[in-house]
């Protein structure tokens, strides 16, 4: 088994479904309709509407699509037919890691895209950082998430709980942090790291804005590695 044969053989699927192609339609129909505004009524809308509203559905799509690559094998059951080696059981792990970067770049590329002819069209200026920070930020959550999701599918295989449990921590989590962050006993300390050192509440938030500072970017990679030596150490236990 080469990591560069499952990768080509989960682009080749990626590229060819009319899913990817869909979704990124949907990410970008939102962002449309700020930029329709802009063009003919004058809206009182800048370019960073365009990123927000690309994420508003970009966010969530761009996991979905990064965990297919690997439920789809739970699903049908194929993933014992890779599983019969130790050694194959860790390059699988690392075409998955790379596929889901790869898928994150995809949204990202598509989202910068986006966000420049919208913003012509709209007669808006595009800031020159955004066309680094939106592909390096997708590329970070997609593998943030689907990284998280894979190393998770090592523990527990049942595909529609990944896919809730994905979901809920995408749209409900957030909110649940900001909730805490409002208590007024919340120390100081406490509040700082949620903000500026735990990914699981400032990554969903800042995917629109790309208000990222030196911390968001520290913390993400950090935390990618770690979740990516846990799922390497896993599968190689688990039990297809």
């Amino acid at each position: 088994m080469r990591i560069s044969k499952l990768v080509s053989y989960d682009l080749k699927n990626i590229m060819t479904s009319w899913l990817t192609y869909f979704s990124i339609a949907l990410c970008v129909l939102p962002a449309f309709g700020i930029a329709y505004s802009v063009a003919n009524f004058k809206g009182p809308f800048e370019v960073i509407q365009l990123t927000y509203f690309f994420a508003f559905f970009g966010s969530l799509l761009v996991v979905i699509i990064a965990m297919l690559s690997y439920t789809k094998d739970l699903s049908q059951n194929t993933i014992t037919l890779m599983m019969n080696e130790k050694s194959s059981r860790i390059k699988y792990y690392i075409a998955k890691v790379i596929t889901i970067g790869i898928i994150g770049l995809i949204f990202g590329i598509a989202g910068t895209l986006s966000t420049y002819f919208l913003a012509e069209y709209a007669g808006l200026e595009m800031a020159g950082e955004l066309f680094w920070q939106i592909p390096l930020h997708y590329v970070l959550y997609a593998l943030f998430y689907g990284t998280l999701f894979l190393t998770i599918s090592t523990f527990f295989t049942n595909v529609l709980a990944l896919f809730i449990v994905a979901v809920l921590s995408i749209m409900m989590l957030p909110t649940l942090f900001d909730g805490l962050l409002l208590w007024n006993d919340l120390p100081e300390w406490a509040g700082t790291f949620i903000t500026d050192w735990f990914p699981l509440y400032f990554i969903s938030e800042t995917i629109g804005s790309h208000n990222w500072i030196t911390e968001h970017y520290i913390s993400t990679i950090v935390a990618i590695i770690l979740i990516i030596v846990i799922g390497l150490i896993r599968i190689q236990k688990k039990d297809y």
